[in-house]
C-alpha cells in the first residue's frame, strides 16, 4: 500500500514537471472538518499551468507548496504554508502564511458541518521581489448525502498592501463511486472588489474535473484538471495533491 502512495506522489510531480491570472499557491475546496488532535498532516500542492489567460498564453508556472497542519483540539488545528514558484527551471521562495482553523463542535449536532478558517502572511511578485501582505476569511460549509458530497467556501482575500478586499467562492460536488474514490468538479472564482466587482472579462472562473482517492487512512490524494471560463482566467491547469497523516498519541 505505502508503494502505492509513491507512485501516486512520483506521478504527481511528473505530470507538473512536463508540463496570470487565478495563481493560487493551493487549489483546493476545504471541507469543515478539522485535523484530529495530536495529529500532523504534510502535504505538497503542486499546480501546473499549461495555458495562461488570453493575454498571456504562454505563461506556463510551476507553483509548488507544502503545508504543514497539526490538530491543537478536537475542534481547532494550526497550518503553516511555504509557498515557492518555478518557471523555466528557477526555483524561487514567494512568501508563507499561518493559518487556524475552527469548527462548530460535532456536539452541537448541527445539519451542515461548519468551520471557520483564517490566513495571515505574505506572497512575493517572482518577478519584482515586492511583497504583498494580506489575509484570508475562509467559512466552510459542507454536507454528505448518501453518496453526495458538496462544499461551498465564500472565502474573502484581503491585501493590506493594496487595500482590497476580493470575493473568492469555491465549490465542490463529488461522488462516491466507491470506498476508495470520488469524483466529481470543483469550482474557483475571483470575481474582484466585493463592494465595486470586476466587469465579466477581469473576473476569473475556473472549473475543475476533480478525483480524490483514499487508498489508506493515513494518506490523501486529489488531482485535477481546470479549464478557465473567462479571459482573465488560466486557460488550462493541472493541480494535484499529496498529503500524508502523522498520528502523535
Amino acid at each position: 500500500m505505502i508503494k502505492i502512495k509513491y507512485l501516486l506522489s512520483i506521478l504527481c510531480l511528473f505530470i507538473f514537471i512536463n508540463t496570470k491570472a487565478q495563481d493560487a499557491n493551493e487549489i483546493q475546496v476545504y471541507g469543515s472538518a478539522t485535523t484530529p488532535k495530536k495529529m500532523t498532516i504534510i502535504e505538497l500542492h503542486s499546480n501546473y499551468t499549461f495555458k495562461g489567460p488570453k493575454n498571456n498564453q504562454v505563461y506556463h508556472p510551476l507553483l509548488e507548496t507544502i503545508e504543514i497542519t497539526t490538530g491543537i483540539t478536537n475542534d481547532f488545528e494550526f497550518g503553516f504554508y511555504i509557498f515557492t514558484y518555478n518557471n523555466n527551471g528557477k526555483l524561487q521562495y514567494t512568501g508563507s502564511n499561518i493559518r487556524p482553523r475552527i469548527k462548530a463542535p460535532d456536539r452541537w449536532n448541527w445539519p451542515i458541518g461548519v468551520s471557520l478558517s483564517s490566513e495571515i502572511g505574505f506572497s512575493m511578485d517572482p518577478m519584482s521581489d515586492n511583497k504583498d501582505w494580506g489575509a484570508e476569511i475562509r467559512p466552510i460549509f459542507d454536507k454528505t448525502i448518501d453518496k453526495h458530497y458538496i462544499s461551498f467556501n465564500p472565502n474573502i482575500g484581503i491585501s493590506f498592501t493594496n487595500k482590497e478586499y476580493l470575493f473568492e467562492p469555491n465549490f465542490k460536488y463529488a461522488y462516491a463511486t466507491s470506498s476508495k474514490a470520488n469524483l466529481g468538479f470543483e469550482y474557483f472564482g475571483n470575481t474582484g472588489k466585493i463592494f465595486n466587482p470586476y466587469k465579466m472579462p477581469q473576473q476569473e472562473h475556473q472549473l475543475y474535473l476533480a478525483i480524490d482517492l483514499f487508498l489508506h487512512p493515513l494518506y490523501e490524494f486529489n488531482f485535477g484538471i481546470g479549464k478557465g471560463l473567462t479571459e482573465s482566467s488560466n486557460g488550462l491547469t493541472a493541480k494535484c495533491f499529496v498529503g500524508r497523516r502523522i498520528n502523535w498519541k
